[in-house]
């Protein structure tokens, strides 16, 4: 995001490993997320379907962007901290089910 505190790495064609607030293991799969106290804003984003650009188009179900950016799909995610942030709305939990590694989870 735009408003970001630091937004290094993210919207671009960088690596996600190498974006700030991600962890990655040797794999290359996302193992942390911590954006806390980052200026984050809107809606909790569990899944990324439907996802819309800012220009109104509606994303291919084979775009990158909603395949790295719903946090359903992170299987090996063991750290989500977006606490301290401006996020809304209702968290659907249930897909969140599918993150078997998940030892800490903070939206707070």
């Amino acid at each position: 995001g735009q408003n970001w505190t630091n937004n290094a790495g993210w919207m671009n064609e960088e690596d996600h490993c190498g974006w700030y607030g991600v962890t990655c293991n040797g794999d290359g799969f996302v193992t942390s997320i911590d954006l806390r106290d980052n200026n984050l804003a809107g809606q909790f984003p569990v899944y990324a379907r439907n996802f819309t650009y800012s220009d109104g188009t509606l994303a291919a179900e084979s775009d990158w962007q909603v395949n790295k950016y719903g946090l359903a799909n992170l299987y090996n995610l063991e750290t989500l901290d977006l606490a301290d942030n401006k996020l809304t709305g209702t968290i659907e939990y249930r897909p969140l089910y599918n993150l078997h590694l998940l030892t800490h989870f903070d939206v707070s």
